[in-house]
């Protein structure tokens, strides 16, 4: 078997571009000349002596016009082929020209023999990305012209458009090199692929001979184009005897040759043995070597017969069974085996060892097509000028299922480029005028010229008629003066009492005898003329929040950047005061911005650009969903608030208008990002963003158009109900025809939120109300809401009026605009000692009244009770009660929730008051009753008494946040301290009934169960719950909301149960004493004495655990009860304590 050698191995391995580059550059020394001949004096560069190259018309053509020639160095030994990139992006028509020349004339302009390849390269068809040509004259030149509808434009002007990418080849026409063969065939495959007929192949010819190389077969190489293959009909040599399977008594030797190819079939024996080693062995000293022959049957027989299994030579095996075919279709084979048994007396086995037979011969494999060989190109399709021919090749169809043909079936190139002499003539033409060149002279009279070049005559044609350059005598003339534009103003040159600003301009010229610039050369104006102010009239420099704000007059606003977590400025204004000081006032917030929310308002406004540009918009949802979550959390800023209504605006109206459906998870979101804006928190920044020019009126606007958008989407008889913590939205939906009344609120759509269970606003819109004419198909959608604490925002209290009622949104969609019958809405009062109560409503029309955009116009006022209005109202708006404070009460400006009840006062003060005594009796004869009893006594006191006190503070501070959610975390704790001090005394009197009562450890237990146990609760409960639950708007304990109240009412719970456990199995025996003296002293035994507050205080602890679950609606009645227990419960222990203090000290006389 032959290899080739590596010189050939080489011959046949493609150079690399890069490569192809370095060795031409090596071997021809190319240069780049001057640019030369036939270009435009301006851009112009000119190919000398190089044999290939790459360039971008970017750089070789920048400008229009503008010429790149490439120069053949001998047409007649060289031909020069170029591949041209077409553009991917924009494409000027007949911007780019492409053309071969034989000589160019200088002296009149002219160009012999050119003939154009635009008809070839086809620069901006879109049908194939790649074009080639084959050009055999003297030079070859692209050339970037100035479009028509551009030729108004100045030359030189860079025209963006036509940009394409170019390789050029010269190559031999005799004995071309090797790596220009490598890179012409390439490029010709390229061609004839992608040409049609339309489309025809520009490379005609080539020098170099582009066929593919026969495939090599295995077994043999390729040496000048012949095959060498192995000797011996494809077997290899014989190899090496082995070894002899015995050393002695006669063995076997085997040597074996391989089949070349591997995957032929050759015919002969693979392996074959001789006997060895005949001597007799002596005893005991018998080893044998495992050995076997190995033949095969060849694939042609003579005979063609088979061993026969049934008649197995002697020392031979069975034969094993047929393996599986070698191919799944077609003609394959299978073979079988058998050993050689040798022993001490047969060491030879005849015949052969496996064997072979055809498989599979009925199945037929799939045949893919196959192309036949091409046809010869068929003669040109013209005979004078730039024709075409082609040639086609037939697929054998594929049979079985095999695949089809890959591949053009036709291929189509150019032909004829040359003009058939005598046939064709051609005139001479001029081309285009270039532009005028600048004046000679910049001073007197020059000239200026313009040229145009000449398409030489061919065959015979006529010359160029006219003269190819223009020339003109250009004068210098008379040039005025001209003003340039004015500058900016100048600085005001005092900052108050009258000053002035300057501006100036700058005249160019005159020249070669013009006149002057008219007019003034500077221009003057007052500026700041306003009074100065006096030193009284003038904020100083102060030191405010860490910042340093400086001197500002009165009526000015000073400004420094927001904190590092936020954008934008803090606002601080100067303003007089009553008697004309000037002071600061407080710093606004309005215009700083949060990190967090500046990102989502940059998303909002992206996708609401898309959004105005009709672009489908993705992703609001997304949007809506963050926009919530961070207003959970909380806004900094006051320019926060303005961001949430700007995203929830632009969102509602993305939604409207692309039409999407809200689904359950939006409309949950977008209500609680409203309600985030109303929390209490939030009220001195709605004070800030008011006065800083945003209104309410944006904020009902948003409602309305929330309200809309829900209500377009909704089915008839479908109703919405939405309850947050600072509103409640009721939206429904009725048919034209409707036959009951609209109600508010909905009976059993009562949300879990406290505060709208204990509302009594009822809202009735009569069904004779809406009377408006409106499509079959569409209903009336009535949206109603009630806010818990928008008053305080719409800034309508002052010291003669105020709010006394919740604020009540009325909407209808369609607007009915005058309704047939009043909207009725009965408004509780949120305040005592209130007179002349007046219905208003939100009107936008009048602005100028003194109640702003609220009016009384339109609504009547009745009186139900001393506590209740109805507002009757002829149209549809936001509805509140206006009173004015009755001089004639106490506190005429407090809530009737501030002030504690009579009864609660005189319950906890007896309560106190009782156990402050029991006290102070308990300290006083402490020598004679000193015991854990006594203990347990005074510290249940202590925490009976702190609770009373918070009780009667935390009445007070439920407008307070901060202050009542301390008071609530401390009244929680001190009233599970005195359950807990219960569940320690029936823990003592165990511990007593035991005997286990002395141990000082024990002692020590008490008070972590009577302090610490609560105390680890009341901890708990804050931290799992971050304090929110504790305090609400009208009262300071536990919410009911959250189960937060189960951590009070579950201990709670429990120590009453333990205490009933002990009332019923801790009775001890007449003759044990339960209270435990001072060491060697024992009091008098006590068991005797009754208790009468065991039944008593079980019974009042169920009543407690039952007036901590309902706080709020429990009713006065529930609270006088509570009291009224608590009190005779104190006053119960005080007298027992009272008769315990007489027996001790009886008995310390006896």
């Amino acid at each position: 078997m032959c290899a080739p050698s590596s010189t050939e191995k080489m011959e046949w391995q493609p150079l690399s571009l890069a490569g192809l580059s370095l060795a031409l550059c090596v071997l021809l020394s190319l240069t780049s000349a001057t640019p030369s001949g036939p270009a435009s004096a301006t851009c112009a560069s000119l190919e000398q002596s190089r044999f290939f190259g790459v360039f971008s018309s970017k750089v070789a053509l920048p400008s229009a016009p503008c010429s790149w020639t490439l120069q053949n160095p001998d047409p007649r030994r060289y031909t020069v082929y170029m591949k041209i990139t077409k553009p991917t992006e924009s494409c000027t028509p007949r911007q780019i020209k492409t053309f071969q020349f034989d000589s160019f004339l200088e002296t009149s302009r002219t160009y012999l023999g050119m003939e154009s390849f635009d008809e070839v390269v086809r620069l901006c068809d879109a049908s194939s990305s790649v074009a080639y040509l084959e050009s055999s004259k003297q030079f070859l030149q692209l050339r970037k012209v100035v479009p028509m509808q551009l030729a108004h434009e100045e030359e030189g002007s860079d025209d963006e458009g036509s940009q394409f990418g170019a390789e050029f080849l010269v190559v031999g026409k005799r004995n071309p090199s090797v790596p220009a063969c490598e890179m012409l065939c390439k490029w010709l495959a390229e061609c004839l692929a992608t040409s049609t007929h339309g489309n025809p192949c520009g490379i005609m010819a080539t020098p170099c001979q582009c066929w593919e190389p026969p495939r090599r077969r295995t077994g043999g190489c390729y040496r000048g184009g012949y095959l060498f293959t192995s000797p011996a009909e494809g077997w290899s040599g014989w190899g090496r005897w082995s070894e002899c399977s015995n050393e002695c008594g006669g063995g076997v030797q085997v040597r074996s040759r391989a089949c070349q190819p591997d995957d032929g079939v050759c015919e002969g024996v693979v392996e074959e043995g001789r006997a060895c080693n005949p001597q007799p062995c002596i005893a005991g000293k018998v080893r044998q070597r495992s050995q076997a022959l190995r033949s095969i049957i060849g694939l042609r027989r003579d005979n063609g017969e088979e061993s026969n299994p049934a008649n197995p030579a002697p020392g031979t095996d069975q034969w094993s069974l047929w393996s599986a075919c070698s191919v799944s279709c077609g003609e394959g084979w299978q073979s079988r085996t058998r050993n050689c048994m040798t022993s001490a007396h047969n060491t030879l086995c005849t015949g052969p060892l496996r064997e072979n037979r055809p498989c599979n011969s009925s199945i037929v494999c799939p045949v893919n097509g196959a192309w036949d060989e091409w046809a010869p190109w068929s003669l040109c399709s013209s005979t004078c000028g730039r024709g075409y021919r082609d040639r086609v090749r037939v697929c054998k169809p594929p049979n079985n299922g095999g695949e089809p043909c890959v591949g053009p079936s036709t291929q189509t190139k150019f032909c004829n480029i040359a003009v058939c002499p005598g046939q064709c003539v051609f005139d001479g033409s001029w081309n285009d005028w270039s532009a005028w060149t600048a004046c000679s002279a910049s001073c007197s009279n020059g000239t200026r010229q313009r040229t145009r070049e000449c398409n030489g005559p061919s065959y015979g044609g006529s010359e160029c008629r006219g003269d190819w350059p223009t020339i003109y005598v250009c004068y210098c003339p008379l040039v005025d003066g001209k003003w340039h534009s004015w500058s900016s103003w100048s600085s005001c040159s005092k900052t108050c009492g009258g000053g002035s600003q300057q501006r100036q301009r700058v005249c160019e010229g005159p020249f070669f005898g013009g006149g002057p610039c008219t007019g003034d050369k500077a221009d003057l104006r007052r500026c700041s003329e306003k009074r100065c102010p006096e030193p009284h009239e003038i904020c100083g420099e102060e030191n405010y929040g860490n910042v340093v704000w400086k001197r500002t007059p009165a009526g000015d606003t000073a400004a420094i950047s927001c904190p590092s977590d936020a954008a934008g400025l803090v606002l601080r204004r100067c303003t007089l005061d009553a008697v004309g000081l000037a002071f600061w006032e407080n710093p606004t917030y309005i215009k700083c911005i949060s990190t967090q929310y500046q990102d989502i308002q940059a998303l909002a406004r992206e996708l609401f650009s898309k959004f105005k540009k009709g672009l489908t918009v993705n992703g609001v949802s997304e949007v809506l969903s963050r926009l919530r979550m961070t207003s959970d959390d909380g806004t900094k800023y006051s320019g926060d608030l303005l961001v949430v209504m700007e995203v929830l605006r632009n969102t509602t109206e993305m939604f409207r208008g692309a039409g999407y459906s809200l689904s359950n998870a939006d409309v949950e979101n977008y209500a609680q990002t409203i309600s985030n804006l109303l929390k209490d928190e939030y009220h001195d920044k709605w004070e800030e963003a008011q006065l800083m020019g945003a209104n309410i009126k944006e904020f009902f606007s948003l409602i309305e158009d929330f309200i809309d958008m829900i209500g377009k989407q909704m089915r008839d008889f479908q109703d919405i109900y939405e309850v947050t913590e600072n509103f409640e939205l009721s939206i429904q939906k009725r048919p034209k025809v409707m036959t009951s009344d609209v109600t508010f609120p909905m009976k059993g759509w009562r949300g879990m939120m406290e505060w709208v269970r204990n509302s009594e606003e009822k809202v009735i819109v009569s069904r004779n109300a809406l009377s408006l004419d409106v499509p079959e198909s569409t209903g009336f959608v009535t949206g109603i809401v009630l806010y818990r604490n928008l008053g305080p925002v719409l800034s309508l209290q002052s010291n003669s009026t105020l709010l006394n009622s919740k604020v009540v949104t009325v909407i209808v969609k369609p607007n009915p605009g005058f309704l047939s019958a009043p909207v009725e809405i009965e408004f509780p009062h949120q305040h005592n000692g209130t007179i002349n109560e007046t219905c208003i409503a939100w009107d936008e029309s009048e602005t100028a009244s003194l109640l702003g955009s609220w009016s009384e116009r339109g609504c009547r006022a009745f009186t139900v009770d001393s506590t209740r209005t109805k507002c009757v109202c002829d149209g549809l708006s936001t509805f509140a009660i206006l009173a004015r404070p009755n001089p004639e009460s106490v506190s005429p400006n407090m809530d009737k929730n501030l002030l504690p009840s009579v009864t609660m006062i005189v319950g906890c003060g007896v309560s106190s008051l009782t156990l402050l005594l029991l006290i102070i009796i308990y300290v006083s004869v402490w020598k004679y009753i000193r015991s854990e009893r006594s203990v347990i006594l005074i510290n249940f006191c202590l925490s009976i008494i702190c609770s009373n006190a918070l009780i009667l503070i935390g009445q007070t501070q439920a407008r307070n946040k901060v202050m009542c959610t301390l008071v609530a975390a401390f009244l929680h704790f001190f009233f599970l301290s005195s359950f807990c001090w219960v569940l320690t005394e029936a823990w003592q009197s165990y511990m007593a009934v035991t005997g286990r009562l002395r141990n000082r450890i024990i002692r020590k237990r008490f008070l972590c169960l009577g302090w610490g146990l609560p105390a680890l609760v009341v901890a708990i409960s804050v931290g799992f719950t971050k304090a929110k639950g504790y305090g609400t708007v009208n009262y300071c304990w536990l919410s009911l909301e959250g189960g937060l109240l189960y951590s009070f009412v579950g201990p709670a719970a429990a120590v009453v149960l333990g205490v009933a456990v002990e009332f019923v199995r801790s009775a001890p025996p007449a003759s044990l004493d339960l209270d435990v003296g001072s060491a060697g002293h024992h009091g008098p035994a006590l068991g005797s004495v009754p208790d009468p507050l065991r039944c008593f205080r079980l019974a009042g602890g169920l009543h407690h655990c039952h007036g901590a679950l309902y706080p709020a609606q429990g009713g006065e009645a529930g609270r006088h009860v509570d009291q009224t227990r608590s009190a005779v419960q104190k006053a119960c222990s005080f007298t027992r304590a009272c008769v315990r203090v007489c027996v001790c000290r009886r008995s310390r006389k006896l």
